[in-house]
């Protein structure tokens, strides 16, 4: 039992950090074993980080504090007599681990960089990553912008709206969805005109289906110009 408490205790933060990072990149096809070194070694990492802090406080602030040497010869006498001690701080442990996991997953200050150290970060991401989703980096170019997406469709059609989820997938198949909500503009194959559809509020779209995507950054500020650039395309 206590090993694998100690086990959960030193994983844990690895694992929440894996998570909380995988909601700002594209999926990736990681291998069990990939996956599994990758929590373990973010975990090390963080565990060593929050043993430092801990250390660090314990010379500064002198609290009383368990006896290291003593928990490494003697763990299950020492720890049997100082409980309360080292429960205490195997908690503190664990919270800053997960303070720690939590703030370098989540990267908090990330909107907050200066544009050219955003836009630095983004250019080297699309270069070093082996694996690249064409909608991840279209729909992340500009993350504070509102997205409308266009879509040519194989028989002709074509099929508009505000972009509202996609596939994080890294495979570049069919099996992919893209869902539009707001206003949908649908123009019928060989229709000149088209119009917004009545009672429609979002559409879903398949990979396979889309030929030509179109993707236009609408700024939030109130008078800023519709488009920042031209509209970005890319075949499906």
């Amino acid at each position: 039992m206590v090993g694998l408490f100690l086990i959960v205790v030193f994983a844990l933060p690895g694992y929440v950090y894996h998570k909380l990072a995988l909601r700002r990149r594209p999926e990736r096809v990681d291998t069990a074993v990939q996956e599994l070194l990758s929590i373990v070694f973010a975990g090390v990492a963080i565990g060593l980080a929050a043993a430092a802090i801990l250390a660090l406080v314990t010379v500064v602030a002198s609290p009383r504090a368990p006896n290291l040497s003593q928990i490494i010869l003697r763990p299950a006498p020492y720890s049997a007599a100082h409980l309360a001690l080292v429960t205490w701080w195997l908690l503190a442990f664990l919270a800053l681990a997960l303070a720690i996991a939590v703030v370098f997953g989540w990267e908090p200050w990330e909107k907050r960089l200066p544009a050219r150290w955003q836009g630095w970060r983004n250019d080297r991401a699309r270069r070093v990553r082996d694996q690249q989703s064409a909608w991840w980096l279209l729909f992340h170019e500009h993350p504070e912008s509102t997205i409308h997406v266009g879509c040519a469709i194989d028989d002709g059609s074509y099929v508009a709206g505000r972009l509202h989820s996609y596939s994080k997938a890294p495979v570049e198949n069919g099996d992919r969805e893209l869902t539009l909500s707001g206003e949908i503009f649908y123009r019928a194959p060989e229709d000149p005109d088209g119009g917004i559809l009545p009672s429609v509020n979002a559409v879903s779209l398949s990979a396979r289906r889309i030929v030509l995507l179109t993707v236009t950054y609408v700024l939030p500020e109130p008078g800023a110009p519709a488009a920042v650039g031209p509209p970005a395309e890319v075949s499906s």
